[in-house]
């Protein structure tokens, strides 16, 4: 039998996760955060999102791509922040 063990609460809507270099990474559509988590239990909020983060992605450079719903774009995380990668 496993023991479950509850790594972080207190989220809105969770959606897209994603496995990526040892953490657990999500969009909280409503939160509107994207987090990573890790085995430990440690969540760091990576980006702020207003327009409803959702699915994610990793550029072959390692750089992060959000998809924001409600404006239809997909954005890029890079070194000084969020950019627009591509507009829908």
């Amino acid at each position: 039998m496993t023991d479950t063990k509850i790594l972080m609460d207190g989220l809105c809507f969770n959606e897209g996760p994603r496995w990526h270099d040892g953490r657990l990474w999500f969009s909280d559509m409503h939160g509107p955060k994207v987090y990573a988590l890790g085995l430990d239990g440690k969540s760091e909020v990576i980006a702020e999102v207003e327009n409803s983060p959702s699915g994610l992605g990793w550029l072959p450079d390692g750089r992060l791509l959000i998809v924001s719903m409600r404006d239809r774009k997909i954005l890029r995380m890079d070194p000084d922040g969020l950019s627009v990668h591509a507009d829908l």
